[in-house]
């Protein structure tokens, strides 16, 4: 170590507290503290994977300090307090899906840095949920970068980077499980760097940014006029630690977070999307007629395995609520939103 660092993380996600220890094992640097959000605020902010009481077991069973924040915007006094107090030098971020405000960033002796990235490599994809997205999409890549902090939304110096694939298998907790990879590989490479003061900055490619739209729970409602691939990526993307995937059969709401393609052939084509065509007591599954085949559902709550009768027809997304008409089929970039939209402004 070429010179001393005071290191925090702030992150109070399941990605947050398997990046701790993963520098811990990997010995990378030493961790002053560990920031994360109180279990109030992450509740009012419905933030998912939240698992800040964990983090907190955790550093106190490694003696890393951890600190819980009051204001998931880090605007609340003692919030400022604590940042102002402490002085860290390099704040790295994984699991906060807000800006840091300028007067944080301000307290630090080099700079905040985190991971973000996109299909198609900043500035294109900039904004909220870009892993839900390309899972969505039906993309096969994503760049992640370690990034310099500002006040804007992504739109620092890179650091450091990686490309990871995006397979038939992957759902958004694996996905994230790769970029957490990703950044623990950079974080190790660049920390004594950007201790040592030589670390390399370059700023992000020349053109103008694409933001992702923001995600609701709401948009994990199915839309059964998909088709069975599209039906697939959506479930994927949106699976636990996500609100999950979901239909309604006779009002109820039935939440479905793992399924697969089936069959494109052994049910007939007049039989309505949506309409369940198998139901097995002894394996606990069903299977749901899509426009162009057929899907094997696996793991599902919210119902009786007794209430899932072939014939009976699951209600999904109407034209009203088509997730097709809010963001266009595929997202192609020319219809992305240009310009930070209001609902991304990330206030608490």
């Amino acid at each position: 170590m070429s010179s001393p660092l005071k290191l925090a993380i702030l992150g109070s996600k399941g990605t947050t507290l398997d990046l701790i220890a993963g520098l811990v094992h990997a010995k990378a640097w030493p961790i002053s503290a560990a920031v994360v959000l109180n279990a109030e605020s992450a509740a009012r902010n419905n933030v998912a994977f939240f698992r800040g009481t964990e983090i907190a077991a955790y550093c106190d069973k490694t003696g890393i300090p951890c600190h819980a924040v009051r204001s998931y915007t880090l605007t609340d006094a003692a919030d400022a307090a604590f940042f102002s107090q402490e002085r860290f030098d390099l704040l790295c971020v994984l699991g906060w899906e807000r800006l840091i405000p300028e007067a944080i960033l301000r307290t630090l002796g080099k700079f905040a840095c985190g991971m973000h990235g996109s299909a198609f490599g900043l500035p294109r994809g900039r904004g909220r949920s870009p892993m839900n997205w390309s899972i969505i999409t039906g993309q096969e890549r994503f760049i992640t970068y370690l990034f310099r902090y500002t006040p804007g939304m992504d739109d620092g110096d890179i650091i450091g980077s990686r490309i990871f694939e995006i397979n038939a298998h992957d759902t958004i907790e694996t996905l994230q499980q790769k970029n957490r990879i990703a950044m623990l590989q950079v974080l190790t490479e660049s920390v004594a760097k950007i201790a040592a003061g030589t670390a390399t900055f370059t700023p992000q490619p020349a053109g103008e940014p694409s933001y992702y739209p923001k995600r609701t729970p709401e948009d994990g409602l199915i839309d059964w006029r998909s088709s069975t691939r599209a039906i697939d990526r959506l479930i994927r993307a949106v699976a636990p630690p996500y609100p999950g995937a979901f239909a309604y059969l006779e009002g109820r709401r039935v939440g479905i977070s793992a399924a697969q393609p089936f069959d494109g052939g052994l049910f007939a084509d007049d039989i309505a999307a949506g309409t369940i065509v198998d139901a097995s007591i002894a394996s606990r599954t069903f299977v749901v007629k899509t426009i162009d085949g057929s899907l094997l559902v696996t793991r599902f709550d919210g119902i009786a395995m007794a209430d899932l009768r072939p014939g009976a027809r699951l209600a999904g997304a109407t034209a009203a609520t088509d997730f097709t008409v809010r963001y266009g089929k595929d997202i192609p970039p020319s219809q992305w939103e240009i310009g930070p939209p209001a609902e991304m402004s990330r206030h608490e």
